[in-house]
């Protein structure tokens, strides 16, 4: 069974309303951003950040599995995250 953006929306969609967080009211950047997390969630097996350039490893690209650890930094400083 492979992952779709609609499955990944529906994850970070319900961790998001735990949290506080919310999504882009830009559809064409957040389907964009969805397409990429579950391409690579195909490609690697966990949700790396289509923003950011991984390694493959999941030791390795830790800091960057969406919700990456630079998306609070990125919020503060562009308002969303990169």
């Amino acid at each position: 069974m492979s992952i779709t953006a609609d499955d990944i929306w529906r994850e970070f969609k319900a961790e998001a309303d735990a949290t506080g967080y919310g999504f882009t009211d830009q559809k064409e950047e957040l389907a964009w951003l969805l397409e990429g997390l579950a391409a690579n969630v195909e490609r690697y097996g966990y949700p790396l950040c289509p923003c950011r350039m991984g390694a493959g490893d999941i030791a390795a690209d830790r800091d960057i599995i969406c919700p990456c650890d630079y998306r609070d930094p990125d919020l503060n400083e562009f308002g969303q995250c990169y």
